[in-house]
């Protein structure tokens, strides 16, 4: 199909070539006609995306430079090119793995670095990337010739890139916008989602996701095509596909796998963050594995559910605001609190936010390094991780922002409250108000977890949400005599306002923000939470 098309551009733009001038599509200007760049782009003829978007008539594409390992791919993407080794690359096309790139790359606006914990990283203009979807399509000038990079974090993402660059030979639009150029070099950042074999070529049992991007990544947490199968997944996000088995981040007790129109392939879920001990599986299964925080099932059917235990009475644990006061490193109290609380007793962890202290890859591979609990764990968005890079590395970690799910009598709304200076929008104050009417039809007890507090009990406190939106939340909590649980403010608190029951647990880690006596001492909490809707609060104080 590739060739078919190419081949009817190729003669749309022999016969054009007569009555028009060299028009480009993805940005509108006139540009040169365009020949091999042996000696070198001259990037001052082409606008912003143009490079990209005209490689195939830039680039001489009878050689392809390959990385050990990346033949398949040259192969598959430039089938009669002549394959030379990556050593012997001093310009034209490569097709490099990250270790290879790093060096062609040095200096360039996008790069590939290494980091201890994240592997293969991509680096643009400030901003790190992480994750083995990612690829890199870059072209660029050096010691006066051209140059063609197609690389990423891993195979699939230099596949990514190949991907993306036979789609702009075919007729693509560039998105402008996502495109870095400075001076003698222009490219792109892309991610794949929904290469299963992590091979970097489409393959007929897969349905890719591809774009560009600029600083925020695409997420899609509910849908993937997995063996030829079209997998759903409600009550949590698929986190990864490797092959056949689909690995699924629980967002709650109640996890629900539907395939649409089976054919009957065998299929693994491995079902994360989740407690076993308070779960069940329901459905035709081959097999189901339990242990620590996840719930293994292999099943050939169109319907696997993962449904919670009866349950009257019982635990759970909050905490909130364990970032450091500066750095990379976690506090040392907060690793006492962690282990403090895996020994004690609880279903599940709720976390207030503020986990690291700018958002940065460095400072969330220290963390990861000590993200260490046998129990599930629900996170808030905080203000301190929820920027720049970080916000890309929470939506990987933890999924979506908002989300809602029933354990016992009582329903857990986790909302995120960081943005627009600590406020909620219209569609989230109207989705919280859904899931309190369905809280209210199930006799069930609402739970709002959100980083920031309506208000800020200190006297002359200002590190709540804003008046506007606080008074707007407070007054629905009340209508639906719903329990709160926050962070953001480093004290222990505990008591109502106008009538609404809230819990403030901020001292997991960050500098405290008052003396012992008014809530200034590191904790977490336990919630008992009773089968009439009563909830008891406990606060456990851990010595730094």
């Amino acid at each position: 199909m590739r060739k078919v098309a190419a081949a009817f551009l190729l003669v749309f733009i022999i016969l054009a070539a007569g009555c028009i001038s060299g028009g480009n599509s993805t940005t509108g200007t006139t540009t040169p006609t365009s020949s091999p760049a042996s000696g070198g782009i001259d990037f001052g003829s082409y606008g912003k995306g143009q490079v990209l978007a005209k490689w195939s008539e830039l680039a001489d594409t009878s050689k392809v430079y390959v990385s050990e390992g990346y033949e398949d791919l040259a192969k598959h993407y430039f089938p009669d090119a002549q394959i030379l080794p990556a050593s012997q690359y001093d310009g034209g096309i490569a097709i490099l793995s990250p270790k290879d790139a790093r060096t062609v790359l040095r200096g360039k606006p996008i790069l590939i670095t290494v980091n201890d914990y994240f592997g293969y990283i991509i680096y643009k203009f400030g901003l790190k990337f992480v994750g083995p979807d990612k690829g890199v399509m870059a072209a660029f000038n050096d010691n006066g010739k051209a140059h063609f990079v197609f690389t990423g974090t891993s195979k699939a993402g230099a596949g990514a890139a190949l991907e993306y660059a036979m789609r702009l030979r075919e007729g693509a639009k560039v998105n402008v916008d996502d495109i870095v150029r400075s001076s003698d070099f222009e490219g792109a950042v892309l991610k794949v989602i929904g290469d299963n074999d992590w091979d970097g070529i489409p393959d007929e049992s897969e349905s890719w996701y591809l774009t560009s991007f600029k600083a925020m990544e695409p997420f899609i947490y509910y849908w993937r095509v997995v063996e030829g199968e079209n997998v759903t997944v409600s009550g949590g996000f698929i986190r990864l596909v490797n092959g056949s088995t689909v690995y699924i981040h629980a967002l709650g007790f109640n996890v629900s796998i539907r395939v649409k129109n089976p054919k009957n392939k065998e299929l693994t879920y491995v079902v994360e963050n989740i407690n076993p001990n308070y779960v069940e599986v329901s459905g035709k299964v081959k097999s189901v594995d339990m242990g620590g925080t996840e719930v293994k099932v292999v099943s050939s059917s169109d319907e696997v559910n993962i449904v919670p235990k009866n349950v009257s009475s019982y635990r759970i644990i909050a905490l909130g605001d364990h970032r450091p006061g500066s750095g990379t490193k976690p506090p040392e109290v907060f690793l006492k609190i962690r282990d403090e609380i895996n020994n004690d007793e609880g279903v599940f962890i709720i976390d207030g936010g503020d986990l690291v202290y700018t958002g940065r890859v460095d400072e969330w591979a220290a963390l990861l390094k000590e993200w260490k609990w046998n129990k599930p764990i629900f996170v808030a968005p905080g203000n301190h991780e929820y920027r720049g890079e970080g916000i890309n590395v929470f939506h990987m970690l933890f999924g979506p922002d908002n989300y809602a799910f029933s354990f016992g009598n009582y329903r857990y709304i986790i909302i995120n409250d960081v943005e627009d200076n600590y406020g909620l929008s219209d569609e989230t104050f109207k989705w919280l108000e859904d899931q309190m009417n369905l809280a209210a039809e199930r006799g069930e007890r609402p739970v709002l977890v959100l980083h920031a507090p309506p208000i800020d009990p200190r006297p002359n406190g200002d590190h709540a949400m804003k008046p506007e939106d606080a008074k707007r939340l407070l007054e629905t909590m009340k209508a639906y005599n719903a329990f709160g649980i926050f962070s953001h403010i480093h004290i222990y608190w505990y008591g109502k306002e106008d009538g609404v029951q809230m819990l403030i647990t901020g001292g997991g880690g960050a500098p405290l923000y008052a003396p012992p006596d008014q809530g200034g001492f590191y904790h977490y909490v336990r919630l008992d939470m009773a089968a009439n809707g009563t909830v008891s609060v406990e606060p456990v104080k851990v010595e730094p």
